[in-house]
């Protein structure tokens, strides 16, 4: 294990060769041009803003008119060097004068904005590279700039000593860009990964001088760092170092420091995964230090089994998930099954491409851990993804994630407001209200995993009954319900005079209504069957007056009427009136109307 990390240690060293001349880092902003300096808050404290950078619209020079303009030498856009009229220009060409007068009027004005325009450009630039790849460049604002040349130190030296971590941010009202000395990190004194190797740097004698820089100095831009760097002069190189406040300044041109303040786009350092390497090899060679799991499956397999022994043994819980979990998203199969792996192994590797539910599944194991009363650590390449996975979680977790992540992307302020949402949250816990919320909650869940049994239960009944054969329950009707309800329904046509609907509580029928159909049905024949597509005749009976009228007729009749006289009566009788209409009815009383 101790040679692995050995071995770790020496490969990053290898590949991090230290960067001596500080021209050569991603990009550099000194902060001693024009009127920047001015502008510099030098006793700001980490968390703090030290420079701010507005906008600055540069303009274009007047141009010369005239006789005189052919005569003009020099670059009249470099506001720094003055242009001059041609000593060959004749005597006669006027208006020069007056154009040199404006364009100093104009070199003043752009030798301030220029300072401002550079600033903002840079720093435009580096928040831009910063997005881009935020895992590898960092920011630094940087002081105490050693000269050192190759004749006295074996290599040349012109880079910064003391550094700290800077930030960007863009003013949302004014668009001006803001730059704050990194809340989470103080200066730093980086002699030992700049000048290791040479022989006039003695790194034996600066440890104290490390300890105390952060009670000395507040940052690099702080007056205080002056008289730190006099104090690293005199102790760290075996050679005198002049402290000067300019480089034209210094006295001796081969050893020198200056304040020289500037900001730095450089890759990511690589001294602390060294010492952090170091500090593990320390650790690892004091037997009394249980190794951690993770170290030792670097250097020997170790099968699930043994790895939850282990964790065992030195105190780690290795059931994350006893029970059942609470999962606040939906989880399907094979996500259920990384949880089941996960209460008996150490770890899962999950692999899988793009929507295919890895993050969905992550948030649902941290919220199960964050239940159980753990703590999670996520980490990730990219702070993006991380924030996908916050967004992920329930509302009530998102704003406890203390999510370290891109400071110059908006991670500070992500920062700030998860400690202050914990902060407000403790400060208003009340464990007796809380218990009472967590039983409620119980109660409920406890409620609905019962009606989901239930349920659960009633679809596996349904589902089997589904599959169940039945014997015959009718001629030709057996097998399962869906093969009797296809019987039903290839016979509808010839038996839907039955009255409906069928499926009632109630039969349509009586049981002697049922008897009489049947009996019905038994004495039926095909003379009978006939009979029911027989219709009776269209009768026309006389009405009631009429026939009172033919009945009073006809027993008025005598036995001598002629045959023309009854063939009226007839008339009358089959509904015809006759033509003498009598004018009573009187000696009817043997003929009633029904």
């Amino acid at each position: 294990m101790q040679r692995l990390l050995a071995f770790m240690a020496e490969l990053v060293q290898a590949r991090s060769a230290p960067v001596r001349i500080v021209d050569k880092h991603r990009a550099v902003m000194s902060l001693e041009e024009g009127n920047i300096r001015a502008g510099l808050k030098a006793h700001a404290a980490s968390g703090e803003v030290f420079l701010r950078a507005r906008r600055a619209q540069l303009e274009d020079p007047p141009l010369p008119s005239g006789e005189f303009a052919t005569y003009v030498r020099g670059d009249i856009g470099d506001s720094d060097i003055e242009p001059a009229l041609d000593p060959t220009a004749p005597d006669t060409v006027a208006g020069f004068d007056a154009w040199l007068t404006d364009w100093r009027t104009w070199a003043a004005a752009d030798r301030e904005r220029r300072a401002a325009s550079h600033l903002y450009t840079f720093l435009q630039r580096t928040m831009l590279d910063l997005e881009d790849q935020p895992e590898s460049l960092e920011l630094v604002v940087a002081s105490g700039l050693l000269h050192l040349s190759e004749r006295v130190a074996g290599a040349r030296v012109r880079t910064h000593l003391i550094t700290q971590s800077a930030l960007i941010e863009r003013h949302g009202d004014s668009g001006d860009l803001v730059v704050r000395l990194d809340p989470g990190a103080g200066p730093s004194l980086e002699d030992v990964q700049i000048l290791t190797g040479l022989e006039v740097f003695d790194p034996s004698s600066v440890r104290e001088l490390h300890d105390s820089l952060v009670t000395q100095v507040a940052s690099p831009l702080d007056p205080a760092a002056r008289a730190f760097l006099k104090s690293w002069a005199e102790r760290a190189l075996t050679l005198r170092v002049e402290v000067a406040e300019r480089a034209e300044e210094a006295s001796a041109p081969d050893a020198f420091v200056t304040p020289s303040p500037a900001l730095v786009l450089r890759k990511r350092g690589a001294h602390a995964l060294i010492e952090y390497y170091n500090r593990m090899t320390e650790s690892a060679a004091d037997e009394a230090n249980p190794v951690p799991l993770g170290l030792a499956q670097l250097v020997e397999a170790i099968e699930p089994a043994d790895r939850v022994t282990w964790l065992d043994r030195i105190g780690t819980p290795s059931g994350l998930f006893t029970g059942d979990p609470l999962l606040p998203l939906p989880a399907n199969e094979e996500q259920r099954e990384i949880l089941d792996r996960l209460a008996g192994d150490s770890g899962v590797v999950i692999e899988g491409p793009p929507g295919t539910g890895k993050t969905h599944t992550i948030a649902n194991i941290v919220s199960a851990l964050l239940a159980r009363g753990q703590r999670v650590l996520v980490t990730s390449e990219k702070a993006q993804a991380l924030r996908v996975l916050r967004d992920k979680l329930p509302n009530e977790l998102q704003d406890l994630c203390v999510a370290v992540t891109d400071p110059v992307d908006g991670g500070s302020v992500e920062l700030t407001r998860s400690v202050s949402e914990i902060a407000i949250r403790k400060a208003q816990f009340n464990a007796r209200r809380a218990q009472e919320r967590i039983d409620e909650l119980t109660t409920q869940r406890n409620d609905a995993l019962g009606r989901r049994a239930t349920l659960m239960e009633q679809i596996r009944q349904a589902r089997a009954e589904e599959a169940s054969v039945h014997a015959e329950v009718a001629a030709g009707y057996e097998g399962t319900v869906a093969s009797i309800v296809r019987r039903v329904r290839a016979q509808q046509p010839k038996y839907e005079w039955l009255p409906a609907p069928l499926l009632t509580d109630a039969p349509p029928l009586t049981v002697d209504e049922l008897v009489t159909l049947h009996a019905l049905h038994q004495r039926s024949s095909v003379e009978r069957a006939r009979r029911r597509h027989q219709r009776f005749p269209e009768l026309s009976l006389p009405t009631q007056r009429e026939l009172q009228y033919a009945c009073a007729a006809v027993s008025q009749a005598s036995s001598g009427t002629s045959n023309d006289e009854m063939q009226g009566l007839l008339r009358i009788l089959e509904g015809h009136p006759s033509r003498h209409s009598p004018t009573s009815a009187t000696g009817a009383s043997s003929c009633r109307a029904p």
